[in-house]
């Protein structure tokens, strides 16, 4: 039984001393180059590599090491009838909760406002408008977005998510398919988007949908650099439609230096910053779900390959 560490995020050391310390009856392997790849049966991805899994022919559990999977399962080499599965803490990502917060309430607030004041010398007072006043939507409610939603809702916000099929949430309106859309967002004034990236969802903030959205809203971007169309963001802002974004993901990382992004006055942009996977937050579930391949149970946060997340 052999375990393979591959693409981590960051020092392989830094992932491969605690994956060790918490599964020490299993060999774990770091240089595909270096092990015998067909005593390898699982293997943990950040992201994949060309060719890798043509290599593989004994895998049984692929492990993601971040939350999006869009890139691994368009790999063409991807056994179909290998489970993935994902690695995020069961309670929700401390760092994304503070993250959403905190660009929710600059939005709700208007910072990025005041803060363009101070440079300009502008000495002006709009008005102010009470968490219960301000109605915040989230596309997409899985595992991160759920916590993210409880710490709104728990602020005072009105609390709504469009998804791929009806939720049931406590204190969060509940909008979703093709249908649920438009009045989706037609209530949001601060979007996040926390969509996976699939063929569905891709290009999904463009000029269609922030057309459906009040005047002065703002957006929030987390899922993936392609849920946005560029030109249409710009075009909106530029317009006066939407009064700002917060974008932490882009559709080339780095951002090239020439983007209009950087420059905007409306947009505050983040470079890939919500979060940081710790090996120490992951290492649990990864470690529970070896042990239930080894016992032939049930996995934990399995991938919908179908859906695409």
């Amino acid at each position: 039984m052999t375990i393979l560490l591959a693409n981590c995020l960051g020092p392989t050391a830094r992932w491969a001393d605690p994956i060790r310390e918490a599964l020490p009856d299993e060999e774990l392997f770091t240089d595909p180059n270096n092990c015998d790849l067909a005593s390898v049966d699982v293997v943990l991805f950040s992201h994949g590599e060309a060719g890798m899994f043509a290599r593989l022919p004994n895998i049984k559990l692929i492990v993601a090491l971040q939350a999006g999977v869009d890139a691994l399962l368009k790999d063409p080499d991807l056994p179909s009838d290998v489970p993935i599965v994902r690695s995020s803490p069961p309670q929700g990502d401390q760092m994304i909760k503070e993250y959403v917060l905190l660009h929710v309430l600059r939005h709700h607030r208007e910072m990025p406002f005041f803060l363009e004041n101070q440079r300009q010398l502008v000495w002006e007072k709009p008005e102010i408008f009470q968490a219960s006043d301000r109605r915040v939507g989230f596309m997409g409610l899985g595992l991160m977005a759920y916590q993210c939603a409880a710490v709104l809702r728990d602020v005072g916000f009105q609390v709504a998510s469009w998804t791929r099929t009806e939720k049931d949430f406590d204190g969060v309106e509940s909008f979703h398919g093709e249908d649920g859309l438009k009045p989706f967002m037609a209530r949001t004034d601060i979007l996040i988007n926390v969509l996976p990236l699939t063929p569905n969802t891709e290009d999904i903030l463009c000029n269609r949908t922030f057309s459906m959205m009040p005047k002065d809203a703002c957006i929030i971007n987390i899922g993936r650099g392609q849920h946005v169309v560029d030109n249409d963001l710009t075009a909106a802002l530029d317009s006066g439609h939407l009064a700002g974004a917060t974008l932490d993901v882009f559709r080339q990382e780095p951002l090239s230096t020439d983007h209009p992004f950087w420059k905007h006055p409306k947009i505050t942009l983040m470079p890939h910053t919500a979060r940081k996977t710790r090996p120490v937050d992951i290492a649990p579930q990864i470690v529970e779900n070896v042990r239930r391949l080894r016992a032939g149970e049930e996995l934990l946060q399995l991938v919908n390959k179908d859906a695409g997340y």
